[in-house]
């Protein structure tokens, strides 16, 4: 199961130097296809990616929206419908071979991230439109955030 989950730029190169243990995650459960406007599955895939940004500001105190990837098994993360339709309960740690790549907002979204988390429609707005760029994970323990 692919999980999105959300972190902070220190997680970066923690989740690729030992056990990793975040709690929460996000990825295409039942729920989340059953209610998705979408038929496609790379869009819900980019729903619970999203849903995993926000909270990485939001719940997780991140300056910027950071995203790490992880692929594991179904015992591995228990979905939480209690909590959102795409949120899963991570059992384990993760583990660095299966960190699979990370998402992050560049350096200049700081302001507009802060500015969201403060109830700034417009900054959240912005935010919206912002890609998010995509690190393989050989990548995440070199980054200069």
């Amino acid at each position: 199961m692919r999980v999105y989950i959300p972190a902070t730029l220190e997680d970066l190169a923690a989740c690729t130097a030992g056990a990793w243990r975040p709690q929460l995650g996000y990825a295409v459960t039942e729920l989340l296809l059953e209610i998705a406007a979408s038929e496609d599955p790379d869009e819900v895939a980019e729903m619970a990616r999203d849903v995993a940004a926000t909270a990485s500001v939001i719940d997780g105190g991140s300056p910027r929206r950071v995203v790490i990837v992880a692929d594991l098994a179904r015992a591995e993360a228990e979905e939480a419908p209690d909590l959102h339709p795409a949120a899963v309960r991570l059992t384990e740690a993760v583990m660095p071979d299966a960190v699979a790549c990370a998402f992050l907002d560049e350096p200049e979204a700081t302001d507009d991230v802060t500015a969201a988390v403060a109830g700034d429609a417009e900054a959240l707005d912005r935010l919206e439109e912002r890609d998010l760029l995509w690190f393989d994970a050989s990548e995440l323990a070199h980054l200069d955030v």
